[in-house]
């Protein structure tokens, strides 16, 4: 009796052995899809200085909120990227950008380059400044703030989130020609609201910034070679806001009417888009993502080089994976 239970004991302990020997290893399904791995994102080359300065302004569609923007950020970056480096150009006004951490996530692929949000503003919706070192020399950054005394009291609730303008003083350079520039980017109030009441305010915040604007450049930068670029919110031939009077829609003037006007001190390249019936939007027929510039800019600006890029050619489902936003962009000639 012993001996068989020490011959069962040897049996048992040789079977347990061998069990651990191998571990089990399933078939791999030959049909079965295999997930491809993340294709990974190429650095841009630099861009050499060519006496232009290509200058673009373009909504990120909140990129780095995790909530407001596309669902997958990596594809979001690399269709940025992919972007940018069919542009080529020199500074980059961009708005909805959560905050310099995910900016630098677009930087860093791009050779040459730096970039800042504007921290002055704490909400997720910041503009920022990308600009090419090979040919921008960063002279000075902030928030327009110091504004006439009746649009002082309220200027952050006119941007709206304390959006308020962020100005990037700049040295372009090429070869033995140096100018300054004074860029401006700028998010507009959004034409939004629960009813007629709440269109009407975020109309009135727009008018109001856009004057406040308008007047602080008159006041402090009378000779400085301006380039205001953003998301205005609004178009500028009329507004996108109207009225109802007597069962008909009535649009109102546009909020930016001051810069519209003055044509001897300013010009906003971008009517011309919106005359013609043109937009950057995915979703909307009017534009709203305008370029202004000072008159000391009117004999540098390439004439015809203000247009809309359309990545949709390149880059599918473009709405849904980068932006509801096409860029917009125009040239100087710097020689």
């Amino acid at each position: 009796m012993l001996r068989t239970i020490k011959f069962s004991f040897v049996i048992l302990i040789t079977l347990l052995l061998t069990s651990c020997g191998t571990p089990y290893q399933p078939e791999e399904d030959p049909d079965e899809e295999q997930e491809e791995p993340e294709e990974q994102i190429e650095q841009n080359d630099p861009v050499p200085p060519d006496g232009v300065l290509e200058t673009v302004t373009w909504n990120l569609l909140g990129y780095g909120t995790g909530f407001t923007g596309p669902s997958n950020q990596d594809q979001q970056t690399r269709n940025i990227v992919e972007v940018i480096d069919s542009l080529d150009a020199d500074l980059f006004a961009f708005q909805e950008v959560n905050d310099q951490q995910p900016l630098n996530e677009i930087v860093q692929y791009m050779q040459g380059y730096s970039g800042f949000t504007a921290d002055h503003v704490s909400q997720q919706q910041k503009m920022a400044f990308v600009y090419n070192t090979n040919t921008i020399d960063s002279l000075e950054a902030g928030s327009i703030s110091n504004v006439r005394e009746e649009y002082q009291n309220d200027w952050a609730y006119y941007w709206a989130s304390g959006r308020t303008p962020l100005f990037f003083r700049f040295d372009y350079t090429y070869e033995n020609t140096t100018k300054e520039f004074y860029a401006v980017v700028i998010h507009g109030k959004a034409n939004y609201g629960d009813n007629e009441e709440e269109y009407a305010e975020a109309y009135k915040r727009r008018q109001k910034a856009a004057e406040g604007l308008y007047y602080y450049l008159q006041d402090n930068k009378p000779d400085a070679n301006i380039i205001l670029l953003g998301d205005y919110n609004d178009d500028v031939d009329q507004s996108i806001y109207y009225e109802e009077v007597d069962g008909e829609e009535v649009y109102q003037e546009t909020p930016y009417d001051e810069f519209v006007e003055d044509t001897d001190n300013f010009d906003v390249i971008t009517k011309k888009l919106s005359d013609t019936g043109e937009s950057a939007s995915i979703n909307y027929e009017d534009i709203i993502d305008h370029i202004t510039i000072s008159d000391e800019l009117f004999d540098e600006h390439a004439q015809n080089s203000t247009l809309i890029h359309d990545p949709r050619e390149y880059i599918d489902n473009y709405g849904n994976t980068t932006s509801d936003h096409l860029p917009v962009w125009t040239k100087f000639n710097i020689q």
